[in-house]
Formats: structure tokens, C-alpha cells, sequence
């Protein structure tokens, strides 16, 4: 008896291991394909970037002759076909986890597509005005406010690490925008403070909020949905509300640079100057599948293997991949296409102080707490 004994204690304890071992080893696993979804979230900043020149190009007109309205329905078109054609896509690759989603799975996915619908079309109506990398490091600022947010909602008082993270990334943001400079080492205020702060900023610093909503959210309903089952019904709602956003703008008057035409003529020379263009649909088809529907279905498969903060933690690199892709893809892209000019990105000295300093931001905001000795 001894000896059964004996070796159902080896087995318990085989089994602990053998449990702690896959536990383990799904995090590693999480981890890496949550680090492998900001690599291609970093590749659409300059990809963006690039396809905002171009519908300034198809559109006849510079960046500061666009009017918002034209701007915002270029945007909402562009997303709208970007993931009406990236759930057909899913539909096709995974019907069974299209056909198989419960009500309750259709019905987050809708709320989740809401809240990501608005933060994308904020991030990239300010990718216009804003380098990539620029971008990239405001985006992040959801690592900031994510811990901030989880303690405004559960009503609890933010821990010091989330107010001194929030004072390093305020000072970063400064640094990365132009408002402080650092000369001989000294901080002081740019003589031009007012003007470095752009409109692409606010919208993008916007975007941040949203995205963190939206993290919020996965995390929620990580523990209590299947959140992959999700992913259909997030790139349908946000396809119909970008569609419901370009619909309703199409009848305003617009100015081009050739004079006055109403939006339906400006759409039509829009479809045939950009839709026709092999680079266009090359770049757009790549961020439909690789950049939405590999990414999202990554994105909303593994999250739920991480808590919140840990996600907010490794989607700070984003930004890091974003300022990688945007120190060589524009060069390429633009030598692909001679109708638009599209330089690399240079590293400046306020770029990566102000960039490190967001990210370590992040870091100190999210760094967990040590629990109390009992």
C-alpha cells in the first residue's frame, strides 16, 4: 500500500509539473504571437502613411487643401473596403468560426468594432499631418492608460507607479512633439511651443483613449467569451460604421483644385485615379489580411492567455516596430511609385529620448506590485 501510495504522490506530482509546464508554456506562446501582432501593427504606420499620400495625389491636391470633410470621407472609404473585404476573407478562411459565434459573441464583437472603429479612423486622420513613428509612440500612450482607466472603473485610487508613468510619458510626449527642447542638457520650454503641437496629435492621443477602451473590453470579455469567435462580427461593424461614415459625408460640396465639383464626381475620380493603381491594392490587400485579419484573430486568440497589463506591456512595442519600418519602407514604397515623394525617416535626438521615455513609461505604469508579506 505504501508503495501505491508512493507512486500516486510521484504521479500528483508529475502532473503539477506537467500542468505547469503547458501553463508556462501557453504564456511564452501568447507572449510571442502578441509581439509578432505589433510587428505588422508597426508596418501599417508607414504603409498608412503612404496611402494617405496617395489619395492626396488621386485627389489632385496637398495635404493643406484637403478640407476635413473630404479627408474623413477618404478615410472612412478606405477602412470600410479594408475590412468589409478583410471579413470576407475570414468568412472564407474560417466560416466555422463565423457560422458557430453565439449571439453574445456577435453582440461584443459589435462593441469592441465601435470602440476600435473610432481610435482607428482618430489615428489615422492624424497619420496625415504626423510622421509614423510619431504615431507610433503616441498610440502606445495606451500602456499609460490602461492601469489609469482599470482604476477609474473599479474605483480605486491609480498606484504611485501609474502616476509617475503618466508624468514620464507626459514628459516624453513633450520631448517627442517639440513643446520641451534640450539644449546643454537643459530642458526649457520650445520658443514656438503653441505651434509644435499639431491636430494630428490630439486626434492620435485620442485614438490612444479608444484603443485602451477596446483593450478593456477584450480583456472582459476574455473571461467569459471565446474571443476569436469575436473577430467576425469586430471587422463587420467596423466595415458598416466606416461605410455609414462615407455615405453620409458624400453629399457635401467639396472645392478641388480645379474648381468646384460635388462629392459624387470627387469619389468617382478618387475610384479611378486610386482603385486602379496596383500599388494601391497591393498595400491595401496587405493590410487586409495580414495586418487585420492574421493580426486580430492573434490579437484576440492570445490575449486572453495575458492579463490586460501584460498586454499593454508588450504592445508598447509597437511603436518601437513602427520607427524600425519607418527608417527604410518609405523609400521603397516611394520608389515603387514615382507619382508621390515618400522620404525614410531620419533618428533625431528628440525621436528616441522622447520615444524611450514613453516606453519607459509604459514599463513603470504597468510594472506590477509587489504583494504585501503575510
Amino acid at each position: 500500500m505504501s508503495l501505491h501510495y508512493g507512486n500516486s504522490n510521484r504521479m500528483s506530482v508529475d502532473s503539477n509539473l506537467g500542468n505547469k509546464f503547458q501553463v508556462r508554456w501557453q504564456l511564452y506562446v501568447a507572449i510571442f504571437a502578441l509581439i509578432a501582432v505589433n510587428a505588422l501593427w508597426g508596418l501599417s504606420f508607414p504603409i498608412i502613411k503612404s496611402m494617405n499620400l496617395q489619395m492626396e495625389h488621386a485627389a489632385g491636391l496637398e495635404s493643406s487643401q484637403i478640407d476635413s470633410s473630404l479627408r474623413v470621407a477618404f478615410t472612412a472609404g478606405m477602412i470600410a473596403m479594408r475590412f468589409a473585404v478583410a471579413f470576407l476573407l475570414l468568412c472564407f478562411l474560417g466560416y466555422k468560426l463565423v457560422l458557430n459565434a453565439s449571439v453574445a459573441e456577435w453582440q461584443a464583437g459589435a462593441v469592441v468594432g465601435l470602440f476600435f472603429y473610432v481610435g482607428l479612423m482618430l489615428q489615422v486622420l492624424g497619420l496625415a499631418t504626423i510622421p509614423a513613428s510619431r504615431s507610433g509612440f503616441l498610440t502606445s500612450l495606451t500602456a499609460v492608460f490602461t492601469p489609469l482607466f482599470s482604476a477609474l472603473v473599479l474605483r480605486r485610487i491609480p498606484t504611485s507607479n501609474v502616476w509617475i508613468g503618466g508624468l514620464i510619458a507626459l514628459l516624453g510626449v513633450s520631448l517627442l512633439t517639440g513643446l520641451l527642447q534640450v539644449s546643454q542638457w537643459q530642458l526649457s520650454l520650445a520658443s514656438d511651443a503653441m505651434s509644435k503641437w499639431t491636430m494630428g496629435d490630439t486626434l492620435t492621443t485620442l485614438g490612444s483613449v479608444l484603443f485602451t477602451g477596446q483593450l478593456l473590453l477584450v480583456d472582459y470579455y476574455g473571461k467569459r467569451l471565446n474571443t476569436t469567435a469575436i473577430t467576425p462580427s469586430m471587422f463587420l461593424t467596423v466595415a458598416l460604421a466606416a461605410a455609414v461614415t462615407f455615405l453620409c459625408l458624400q453629399h457635401n460640396q467639396i472645392e478641388l483644385a480645379n474648381g468646384v465639383a460635388n462629392r459624387q464626381d470627387s469619389l468617382r475620380m478618387f475610384s479611378d485615379r486610386l482603385f486602379f493603381s496596383p500599388m494601391f491594392l497591393g498595400l491595401f490587400v496587405f493590410l487586409a489580411f495580414f495586418c487585420s485579419v492574421l493580426a486580430f484573430l492573434g490579437m484576440n486568440r492570445y490575449q486572453p492567455h495575458v492579463t490586460a497589463v501584460q498586454a499593454s506591456v508588450i504592445y508598447s512595442t509597437e511603436p518601437v516596430f513602427a520607427s524600425m519600418a519607418a527608417l527604410f519602407l518609405p523609400s521603397f514604397l516611394g520608389s515603387v511609385s514615382s507619382s508621390f515623394a515618400f522620404p525614410n525617416e531620419e533618428l533625431s535626438f528628440p525621436l528616441v529620448l522622447g520615444g524611450a521615455l514613453v516606453l519607459i513609461a509604459n514599463v513603470v505604469a504597468l510594472w506590477p506590485k509587489k504583494s504585501p508579506t503575510t
